[in-house]
């Protein structure tokens, strides 16, 4: 009995397809005093599932950067669709304990890609806005992002697989089918005579 649930296991660990996952990751872009960098994302980098990580590391007094995101992709950045970052400083005062003495300062803030954000893949336009002492200056980027699938991690192309011949598998199936009854018969037999010795 045991043999027979040693083959199944192996059977089904050789049947098994290996699909190779992505680890969902944040994109840092830190945004200083010359504008923001990377200054944008070009496709193949990020999928859905992906963040980026805005960072201000412009320490320059009387400064904060904010990012705007035409999600709807009509050219306004400032529509019911679109999303802001807050605005951003460089640092944030702490009291005693260590906490923020103005709760809504912020360093960083991080920006889900997904639909569930309002953001659908695809290039997305987005602003870069620097307020210094009440001056403003405003610069694009745009950002690239594709749907999260998940491939073989060896994957064939579609005209690969119709060129395979139903043989060639039909062979290899056959193979390992016969390979693991061999198994199934074999084994209790020889348990068995080990048993009477």
């Amino acid at each position: 009995m045991r043999g027979i649930v040693a083959a199944l296991c192996i059977s089904l660990i050789l049947l098994s397809v290996p699909v190779s996952a992505h680890e969902p990751k944040e994109y840092t872009m830190l945004l200083k005093q010359d504008g923001v960098t990377p200054n944008g994302v070009p496709e193949g980098i990020l999928v859905t599932t992906d963040s980026l990580f805005f960072r201000n590391v412009d320490s320059r007094e009387n400064t904060s950067h904010r990012i705007l995101i035409d999600a709807d992709g009509d050219g306004v950045f400032d529509g019911i669709d679109d999303i802001a970052t807050a605005w951003l400083t460089s640092s944030c005062e702490l009291n005693e304990t260590g906490e923020r003495i103005d709760s809504n300062c912020e360093v960083t803030e991080l920006v889900y890609l997904d639909p569930s954000n309002g953001l659908l893949p695809g290039t997305l336009v987005f602003q870069h806005i620097i307020d210094n002492n009440g001056t403003f200056w405003e610069r694009n980027f745009t950002v690239t992002f594709t749907d999260d699938v998940h491939t073989p991690d060896n994957p064939e192309t579609e005209e690969e697989e119709e060129a395979e011949t139903p043989s060639e598998t039909d062979y290899a199936t056959i193979l390992l089918i016969a390979s693991l009854v061999g198994i199934m018969i074999i084994l209790p037999r020889l348990m068995g005579t080990s048993e009477q010795e």
